[in-house]
């Protein structure tokens, strides 16, 4: 196994990944069949407060409302982030249900500093 430190990912090619230093952004090709995005585990809810900040002209864009979801509200597994998606979208213009799930799910631990 190898370890590379301190590159960003600067191009994602058919075959490979280009990296780039993170200090003098010298780039080096890594050949590969597939990647695999990991992203951080702190939430961006941005987008949200910018709308929400224009609030006074939903109405005549047509939107009701906005609403966190997925990792934009608590970074998990991409199945989490996907399931926030279908669940909002099978709900919309719906009463809100809040937090309640209709099943169990099993949240396995892990620390973070």
């Amino acid at each position: 196994m190898k370890f590379v430190l301190n590159r960003g990912v600067a191009v994602i090619h058919g075959d490979a990944v280009e990296t780039n230093c993170s200090y003098t952004d010298a780039r080096e090709r890594i050949e590969c069949d597939a990647v695999v995005i990991v992203a951080s585990r702190l939430s961006n809810d941005s987008v949200c407060h910018g709308l929400m900040a224009r609030e006074t002209e939903w109405a005549t864009a047509g939107i009701r409302s906005v609403q966190v979801i997925g990792d934009a509200s608590a970074p998990g597994p991409i199945a989490w982030a996907t399931y926030a998606g279908h669940r909002y979208a099978r709900e919309l213009d719906t009463p809100d249900r809040g937090a309640a799930l209709p099943f169990r799910r099993e949240i396995s631990g892990f620390d973070v500093d």
